[in-house]
């Protein structure tokens, strides 16, 4: 994903999928530990935005007041619900999102 000045000012953005349909807004949004940029957000949907998904930045733009991300609407609809334990990805839960998603994915060493 192109270069985000602050990762938190993407908290609140309207997100949209990789056809342009709007899928909610980002809820949150996770670093990877090594670089410390941003590789995942949550996505708040539904009417009052009570589901939360993890979406993965690859492939993502950000540009004025919105968010598309490389995947579909119906990918992030059906991915796998994850609580992130204190505001952190395992590992694990990293490559199974990654693996959902069909994202390769080389963590830094």
């Amino acid at each position: 994903m192109e270069h985000v000045e602050r990762a938190q000012d993407l908290i609140g953005t309207p997100v949209f999928d990789r056809n342009g349909d709007r899928i909610g807004t980002v809820g949150n949004v996770y670093l990877d530990d090594a670089t410390e940029q941003p590789e995942w957000v949550t996505v708040r949907m539904g009417l009052l935005g009570t589901k939360e998904t993890f979406v993965p930045l690859d492939g993502a733009s950000a540009e004025r007041e919105r968010l598309q991300v490389g995947v579909s609407r119906s990918r992030v609809r059906d991915a796998p619900r994850i609580a992130a334990e204190h505001g952190h990805l395992s590992e694990q839960e990293g490559r199974d999102l990654y693996h959902y998603y069909g994202v390769q994915h080389e963590p830094e060493s």
